[in-house]
């Protein structure tokens, strides 16, 4: 299918390239063993691209490299912009219009709470994983859908009362405990109140205080 293509698109040219019976079938083969397990939609996607990229019949590195698509080539958004449209529209997903549902679902992936919270340097990485990956199944033609989103529970500032209260009683100076007290202002189950926590603990060590911390 894929030379039949091949020599529509580009006729004289493409005969030009296989002159003879023999050529045209080891090419064929050689393509056959690189393109196994490649699903059509990929190999209808890349020769669209081959019309619009490619003057004369593509090599077999041309053509992988037709097979990774690019938001662009897709009409859609940048990484830079749908990364920066994912950390603004993050603080509530829901009431903005987003520019793809790819770009919501790669931001819902990362973790809205993670890319309003964390540094780029952190979420940008993993959103770009996220994005590529789902080009990638947009273009296997997949169904893609947003997943019903589990807000985290608020903070419990009681407990946080609480250890003030015993690291009070512990004699540790109020500064230092609001510092080691303050991974329970982040929402249980989160990944910062995680890293505040081993923060905490950590202050604990350097006080010499075995005292546990909820979680």
């Amino acid at each position: 299918m894929i030379f039949a293509r091949f020599h529509h698109i580009y006729t004289h040219r493409f005969e030009s390239a296989y002159r003879d019976e023999t050529t045209l079938n080891q090419a064929k083969r050689e393509w056959a063993m690189t393109l196994l397990g490649t699903s059509a939609n990929l190999i209808e996607f890349a020769l669209e691209r081959c019309k619009r990229e490619h003057a004369w019949p593509p090599t077999i590195a041309e053509f992988l490299k037709l097979l990774q698509p690019s938001p662009e080539t897709l009409g859609l958004p940048a990484l830079e912009d749908a990364y920066l449209e994912g950390c603004r529209f993050s603080h509530d997903p829901s009431n903005h219009g987003w520019s793809h549902l790819i770009v919501q679902l790669a931001a819902q992936q990362v973790g809205y709470f993670r890319l309003r919270s964390e540094t780029e340097r952190t979420t940008r990485p993993i959103f770009a994983r996220q994005y590529q990956k789902l080009i990638e199944r947009l273009v296997r033609g997949e169904s893609l859908e947003l997943k019903e989103v589990v807000s985290l529970p608020p903070p419990d500032f009681d407990a946080e009362d609480r250890l003030l209260v015993r690291l009070d009683e512990l004699a540790v100076p109020a500064e230092k405990a609001q510092l080691i007290a303050y991974y329970l202002t982040k929402p249980a189950g989160s990944q910062v109140r995680q890293r505040y926590r081993a923060r905490a603990l950590s202050q604990l060590s350097e006080l010499n205080l075995a005292l546990e911390l909820p979680e």
